[in-house]
């Protein structure tokens, strides 16, 4: 019979994590260093000793990276883009004050659609700056599935909320602002309380 971890194992593996990606810089890592820091984990008594009496470690890795340190990073990116709205976003960057009229949940949890008192439509797309492709994707797959947010043939304004932490260089924000202008595409940095956008 397979030995299973105990919640109680979960939570102290999951906490013990948390703490050391903190500690890590995980969130603001290279790929080079995630590697690193997934190989400590592994080896780490604390995470992989455990692990290991349950798993192999081929299956501790795959564990430590999709069951905890994928939640890790969609907590800090939640912490981040929960400082200031999608409402705020608009208004910093269109200059419109704007109602919400759609927030979506599941996995376009971080998409929402507001209008404007003119009737201007804005759909805010939030993810990751090492993801904003995908923050668009999700932006787009919305318009395309509701074909009710095209207005007088003008489809929505896109605004994309992108996490960053204090390591973005100006050049990795001039290099996607202006690949998102080249289709029309608004993006706002988001690193901490604090919104950079253009």
């Amino acid at each position: 019979m397979t030995k299973m971890l105990t919640p109680e194992q979960k939570t102290k593996i999951r906490r013990a994590i948390f703490e050391k990606a903190d500690a890590f810089g995980y969130a603001s890592c290279s790929r080079n260093n995630s590697g690193r820091f997934m190989d400590e984990l592994v080896e780490d008594p604390e995470v992989g000793g455990i692990l290991n009496q349950y798993m192999t470690k081929e299956r501790i890795r795959t564990y430590i990276k999709d069951s905890v340190l994928n939640a890790y990073t969609k907590e800090l990116t939640k912490k981040v883009l929960d400082t200031t709205s999608p409402t705020d976003t608009i208004q910093q960057v269109y200059n419109v004050q704007s109602d919400i009229i759609q927030k979506c949940s599941g996995k376009d949890a971080f998409v929402s659609v507001s209008r404007s008192n003119d009737g201007c439509i804005f759909v805010v797309s939030s993810g990751t700056v090492l993801k904003w492709e995908t923050a668009l994707r999700k932006s787009l797959e919305l318009i395309a599935r509701q074909p009710g947010l095209t207005v007088n043939n003008k489809t929505p304004s896109i605004c994309l909320r992108l996490a960053a932490n204090q390591d973005l260089t100006d050049g990795d924000k001039k290099h996607i602002t202006d690949a998102l202008a080249a289709i029309g595409v608004q993006a706002c940095f988001v690193m901490g309380n604090y919104c950079y956008w253009k």
